[in-house]
């Protein structure tokens, strides 16, 4: 049986034990209540100098056990995780693309934007001027198991087209999130485990990337396919970039929806091939290093379609396109946005 209370200030001191210290902005009103008390000039009998002064240390414990409640009460509720996307649920993503005025071959990282580019000459000359803005949408199972796209049909209705089958060569968006959050705080032990987890790409031109441009392709395949991704691994991810053989300075400058943004990528062997003309970089929020998309800068000077009779002159360091991420939502069905 506990104790009986003998007093007023050892109730108050069991009644909180365990509360953080009050904070100073919430005590100030009270304790300067209290000085003024004190230097005020003592024109009445002692004893209502006395009340006042026990008048103002009431309001004092008053406003420290008030705060202490409040601040117990803005700490008792943790923030609720965020609920695991179902297996039969979809990642919808809204893409925007601004590129050249030139024939393209895009070869994308398995459910993404981000990949490899190439411009080629076409039916109309290719030049430097933009083409028209373009959107793309398109949905992923989260297990992987269908991917899905929408168009308009004649009468104007959206037709939802729906396969079978993601691409093998990349984790679905359900692995992606177990990865992720696996992933080490350690740069080095996070590039391990990415190694480790991701699918090996067997697309052709990967044979002459470097280990770093190989490494690079892959943390961005995780960066763009996750569902969710916290700021604390992102910004592990961006260490695990920083790290890498060859990585550029972060340039900052701004995405296609005019978002501030920094981009960085990874120098390597590049040669006088198609897909090798163009540096993919990726597109960071410069604080919390959200994925906001990619890039592509010509790695070398070249003609495009090998000669100046072909296409225009395109020097390195030329930023031939940008792909921006608009939405990434986790929805019940394809067609729903």
């Amino acid at each position: 049986m506990a104790e009986p209370v003998t007093d007023e200030m050892t109730a108050v001191r069991r009644l909180r034990a365990d509360a953080p210290v009050p904070d100073h902005a919430r005590l100030t009103p009270a304790r300067q209540r209290l000085l003024d008390e004190i230097a005020a000039p003592r024109r009445g009998p002692v004893v209502g100098w006395k009340l006042k002064a026990l008048g103002s240390v009431a309001a004092v414990v008053a406003a420290a056990l008030l705060s202490t409640l409040v601040l117990r009460q803005d700490h008792s509720e943790p923030a609720e995780p965020t609920p695991t996307p179902r297996a039969d649920q979809w990642v919808y993503r809204d893409s925007q693309f601004d590129l050249w005025h030139c024939g393209y071959g895009l070869s994308p990282m398995g459910h993404t934007e981000a990949g490899q580019m190439k411009m080629e000459p076409g039916a109309k000359p290719c030049s430097e001027e933009p083409a028209k803005r373009r959107h793309t949408e398109g949905w992923t199972r989260y297990d992987g198991a269908k991917q899905a796209d929408a168009n308009q049909t004649a009468n104007g209705a959206e037709k939802v087209n729906e396969w079978n089958g993601a691409n093998s060569n990349y984790l679905t968006p359900q692995q992606t999130d177990a990865l992720v959050a696996d992933l080490p705080d350690d740069p080095a032990a996070a590039l391990e485990l990415i190694r480790k987890l991701s699918i090996p790409d067997r697309a052709t031109y990967k044979a002459r990337l470097t280990q770093a441009q190989r490494d690079f392709d892959e943390v961005v395949d995780v960066l763009a396919n996750a569902s969710v991704l916290s700021d604390d691994k992102a910004r592990t991810l961006y260490r695990v970039i920083e790290d890498l053989p060859g990585v550029t300075q972060p340039v900052r400058t701004t995405d296609g929806a005019g978002r501030k943004v920094i981009a960085v990528g990874v120098d390597g062997n590049f040669r006088d091939y198609a897909w090798e003309r163009n540096s993919m970089q990726v597109l960071l929020d410069p604080e919390t290093y959200a994925y906001r998309g990619v890039r592509w800068v010509a790695a070398l000077d070249y003609y495009v379609g090998g000669n100046p009779s072909t296409g225009p002159f395109v020097a390195k360091g030329t930023v031939i396109g940008t792909a921006t991420r608009l939405a990434t939502v986790v929805v019940d069905k394809a067609g729903e946005r």
